[in-house]
């Protein structure tokens, strides 16, 4: 009967054994590796989505004047007046007097030369009486043809060329005589002074430099596969109207970030051999304010005028042509240049040729390869590889590079949503 006992115990646990192991073997324990590998990788993704876009060009330049020439003495002497806007920075109208030389020797060549003006007319005078004189008398006593030494035209010839060269000696005293008074030759400032009363110089002696006023240049390069979207003049078709692309300046200037707008009037026409790139030329017209300072109507309040720095360097957009049927997607979307990721209804990655059509820091246009629709990788597989399994989250469209970074950090961004 002990016997029987023990046996039936002993089939008892022979027979709990094998259950736990027939359940152990149908139903094995879910272990966090087997976790991690059901789970599909996320891919932050972009809906593709056409449109038009202005494709603007940027650049940066320094501010140069259009006009800037040395101011030259073209008479000798010493310096007698000074005009106050005469100084670094000063501003002048075209015809202002700058810089006076004492005109003391030269109105003393003008006496003299018109003193020897006179004495040329009155001998002119007299050999054309004497002239009228010998004619008269070979008339009543000669015979035949007078020679012109008879007549006295070879002295009447003489005397008109002296009196000729006479005159033009006085009007060149009189042009030395007003080079004494140093004109602005254009409405302008002063860049540098180099002149000062009681000062002796010579002719020839560069008294300042001087720019004009009325006209600022900007040289903008650019990239030479970004000229398509520019608007500017082609001289070598003159038969079209000239087209010229608004361009918008910035700088942080006075303690504050200024805007003065422009246009592109030309190119360069050359391409740099060493960066590759071609420059292009701004214009702004009234840099200083002067002109917009003089039609401002008095009932309205004068508003100070901030002036535009020749020297002064500037960040520059400029207005680029509208481009349609463009994927514009953040820069992170392009792999090996020329490749984006777009995952497939099967959730699926597929490798897509594409054409750039312009990139910029933070995005890149796309011309061609993609479609309305279709769902870009963007950022969350740092190596994708063809037809991997992947499970798609939205991003907004709109997010940049560092946008897509900060949701890299924090896979529980509220923006994302999830795909199944």
């Amino acid at each position: 009967m002990k016997i029987n006992r023990q046996l039936l115990i002993a089939l008892s646990m022979i027979v709990a054994g094998g259950l736990t192991a027939f359940a152990l073997i149908n139903s094995p324990p879910q272990t966090d590796r087997q976790a991690v590998i059901a789970k599909l990788p996320s891919a932050r993704v972009v809906k593709v989505a056409m449109e038009s876009m202005r494709m603007d060009v940027h650049s940066q330049g320094s501010v140069i004047a259009h006009t800037e020439i040395d101011l030259v003495a073209e008479v000798s002497g010493h310096v007698i007046k000074v005009a106050p806007n005469f100084v670094e920075g000063g501003f002048f109208k075209k015809r202002d007097v700058l810089i006076e030389i004492d005109p003391s020797d030269y109105k003393l060549r003008v006496t003299q030369a018109n003193a020897k003006v006179m004495e040329a007319r009155y001998q002119l005078v007299r050999e054309k009486a004497e002239s009228e004189q010998a004619r008269d008398e070979w008339e009543h006593l000669g015979q035949g043809t007078p020679s012109p030494l008879s007549l006295r035209i070879p002295q009447l010839e003489e005397k008109r060329a002296k009196l000729a060269a006479e005159v033009a000696e006085l009007e060149n005293a009189k042009l030395l005589q007003s080079r004494t008074s140093i004109r602005a030759p254009f409405d302008g400032r002063v860049r540098s002074k180099l002149a000062g009363i009681g000062q002796y110089i010579s002719s020839g002696t560069v008294l300042g430099r001087v720019y004009s006023s009325d006209l600022v240049e900007i040289r903008l390069p650019i990239n030479t596969s970004d000229l398509a979207f520019v608007e500017f003049p082609d001289l070598s078709d003159r038969n079209q109207s000239p087209k010229m692309a608004k361009v918008t300046l910035s700088a942080f200037y006075q303690g504050q970030d200024r805007i003065w707008q422009g246009h592109i009037v030309r190119s360069e026409g050359v391409i740099d051999k060493d960066t590759g790139m071609m420059a292009v030329i701004a214009q702004v017209r009234d840099p200083f304010g002067i002109e917009a300072t003089k039609s401002r109507s008095p009932t309205v309040k004068a508003t100070s005028v901030v002036g535009l720095p020749v020297g002064l360097f500037v960040e520059a957009i400029i207005e680029g042509r509208w481009v349609d049927h463009l994927a514009i997607l953040p820069a992170s979307a392009l792999i090996k240049n020329s490749q984006v990721a777009v995952v497939d209804h099967h959730n699926q990655l597929q490798f897509r040729t594409v054409r750039v059509l312009k990139r910029e820091r933070e995005q890149v246009m796309i011309s061609a390869g993609l479609n309305q629709g279709e769902n870009v990788l963007v950022a969350g597989i740092p190596y994708p590889i063809e037809g991997m399994q992947v499970q798609s989250i939205f991003i907004d469209q709109s997010s940049d590079d560092a946008a897509i970074r900060a949701i890299e950090n924090n896979p529980d961004n509220p923006n994302e949503q999830s795909v199944p």
